[in-house]
C-alpha cells in the first residue's frame, strides 16, 4: 500500500485528469424536491437580516488518505494493478495514473475523495440494517463489492453518529452544489468540497447540525485542523453563503413566480464565476421591480428605457409635486400705508394700537420669510421619499454596483459585490412584499403617499 503522502498525491493526480477530461470541474447540479418550510424559516430570518442572525460554518483540510479510504482501498483492491510499482523511488503520479483502468481511476475518487460517496455507503449499510435490500447507482457499483456488515464494526464511532444524529427515513446521500442538505438535525451547506479545493466547508443556522457532522467525518479521520465557530463578520465571510440560500429558498423569499424565474439567469451567472453578468442580471430585476413600485404607486405610466437611477430620481420627483407646499411670498405693506393715511390729525393711542399690531405681524412674517429662503440657500435639500431609511441605503448601494457592472468601471467586481448585490435587492422587494400586503389601497393615490412617507420617517 501507498504511503499517506504518495497515495494523496495519486488521488490529486487522478481528479486532475478526469476534470480535463470532463472538460469541467464544476459539480453536476440536480434538481431535489422542495425542503420543508419548517426547516428553511431560520434561514429566511438570515436572508432578511444576516447582520442579526448570522450562522455557524466549519471548516476543515479533507485527507484523501484516511484511515477510512485506505481500508476501502485494500478491501476493494483498487490499486492491485499498480502496487508493485509504486514503492519504487522513482514513482510518479502522472505516469501510475495513466496506467490505471478508468473504471479503478473513478473508484479510486469515489472511495477516497467524495464526500456523498461516503453518505451512500452509510445510507446502504443502514439501509441494509432495516432489511431493504440496497440497490446501487452505476456510480456506485463498488459498494456492492464490499460486506456492508462490517462496517459498524470497522468503524463504530462514525457509525453510531451516523446513525443517531445524521440518518432518517428519507435521507439522501448526495451534496448537490450550494444547495442545503438534510440530516436527522436539520440543514446543512457545502460551500467548498473536497473535489474543488481539498477542504471542507460546510456552514448551518445551527450548531448541532455541523457538529453532528463533524463527529461523523472526524471519526472515519477523512477531515484534519477542523475548525467549528459562529459568524457575524467580516462581511465577505457574513455573505459568503448568501445566493446558496436565496437558491434554496428563493420561492418563500420572492412571491412574484415572475421575477423568480429570472433570477434564475442570474443564479447560473454566480455559480459560473461569471460576476460582472450575474450583477447586471440583478440591476435588471431591480429596475422592472422600481417600475412596479412606480406604477402601483402612484397610478400613472412610467416612460420606457429608463435607467434603475432614472426610474428612482423620477419617483422622488412626482413624490415632491404631488406633496409640495406653495412657496412662502412677502405680504404687502399697502393695508398699513391705507390706515395710516385714514387716521385724523389728532390721533388718539386706541387709534394706532392696530397699526402698530399689523406693523409688528408684518415685521415678523418678513422675518420668517427670509429665514425660509436662507435655510433654502445653506441646508442640504431633504427630500421626500416613501422608501425607510435601510431600504434607502440598500437602493443606493444596489445602484452602484449596478452601474459598476453595466459601464465597465475599474471597480472590481466579484462574489462579495454580487453576494451584496442580491442582498440589497432583497431588501427591496421583501419591503415592498410587505407594503404591499398592509397598505389600505380604498385611500387616494396622495394618502397613501403620505402614509408611507410618514412610516418611512418612523423607521
Amino acid at each position: 500500500m501507498l504511503n499517506d503522502l504518495r497515495l494523496a498525491r495519486l488521488i490529486r493526480t487522478v481528479e486532475t485528469q478526469a476534470e480535463r477530461e470532463s472538460g469541467s470541474a464544476t459539480p453536476r447540479r440536480t434538481t431535489r424536491a422542495p425542503l420543508p418550510k419548517s426547516l428553511t424559516i431560520p434561514i429566511v430570518e438570515y436572508l432578511l437580516e444576516p447582520y442579526e442572525k448570522g450562522f455557524w460554518e466549519f471548516r476543515a483540510t479533507w485527507n484523501p488518505s484516511s484511515p477510512f479510504a485506505k481500508y476501502l482501498i485494500g478491501t476493494l483492491s483498487t490499486l492491485s494493478e499498480i502496487e508493485n510499482e509504486t514503492d519504487t523511488p522513482n514513482f510518479s503520479p502522472l505516469t501510475t495514473a495513466r496506467r490505471m483502468s478508468e473504471e479503478k481511476r473513478a473508484e479510486l475518487l469515489q472511495i477516497s475523495n467524495r464526500l456523498s460517496s461516503i453518505n451512500a455507503l452509510f445510507r446502504a449499510v443502514a439501509r441494509r440494517s432495516e432489511g431493504t435490500v440496497a440497490k446501487y447507482a452505476e456510480h456506485d457499483a463498488w459498494m456492492g463489492k464490499l460486506d456492508l456488515a462490517q462496517i459498524p464494526d470497522k468503524f463504530p464511532e462514525a457509525w453510531k453518529v451516523f446513525t443517531e444524529r445524521i440518518y432518517f427515513d428519507g435521507y439522501l446521500s448526495g451534496f448537490s452544489a450550494s444547495k442545503p442538505h438534510q440530516i436527522k438535525t436539520g440543514l446543512v451547506t457545502m460551500l467548498e468540497g473536497p473535489r474543488s479545493s481539498g477542504t471542507l466547508h460546510l456552514v448551518a443556522m445551527r450548531r448541532d447540525e455541523l457538529v453532528a457532522l463533524s463527529d461523523f467525518y472526524l471519526g472515519l479521520g477523512v477531515v484534519a485542523d477542523s475548525t467549528l465557530r459562529r459568524v457575524f463578520a467580516p462581511d465577505e465571510d457574513l455573505f459568503r453563503p448568501y445566493f446558496p440560500f436565496v437558491s434554496s429558498v428563493l420561492t418563500q423569499v420572492v412571491q412574484d413566480g415572475q421575477i423568480s424565474r429570472v433570477f434564475e439567469q442570474a443564479l447560473a451567472y454566480y455559480v459560473e464565476d461569471d460576476f460582472q453578468h450575474c450583477i447586471s442580471s440583478l440591476g435588471l430585476i431591480a429596475e422592472d421591480y422600481l417600475q412596479r413600485i412606480y406604477t402601483t404607486l402612484l397610478r400613472e405610466p412610467l416612460p420606457g428605457g429608463l435607467t434603475l437611477g432614472q426610474t428612482v430620481e423620477r419617483l422622488h420627483k412626482r413624490v415632491e409635486e404631488l406633496l409640495s407646499q406653495p412657496k412662502p411670498t412677502q405680504k404687502s405693506p399697502d393695508h398699513v400705508y391705507d390706515q395710516i393715511k385714514a387716521l385724523e390729525s389728532a390721533v388718539e393711542s386706541d387709534a394706532l394700537k392696530p397699526i402698530l399690531r399689523d406693523l409688528l405681524a408684518l415685521l415678523l412674517d418678513d422675518r420668517q420669510y427670509y429665514s425660509r429662503r436662507i435655510d433654502e440657500a445653506t441646508k442640504p435639500i431633504s427630500r421626500k421619499s416613501v422608501f425607510p431609511a435601510n431600504v434607502a441605503d440598500r437602493l443606493n448601494e444596489l445602484l452602484k454596483w449596478r452601474n459598476a457592472a453595466s459601464h465597465n468601471s475599474r471597480i472590481p467586481l466579484g462574489s462579495h459585490e454580487a453576494d451584496r448585490t442580491l442582498f440589497c435587492l432583497i431588501g427591496v422587494i421583501t419591503w415592498w412584499q410587505g407594503r404591499l400586503a398592509k397598505l389600505d389601497w380604498s385611500l387616494d393615490r396622495n394618502q397613501l403617499v403620505e402614509q408611507l412617507l410618514l412610516e418611512a420617517k418612523a423607521r
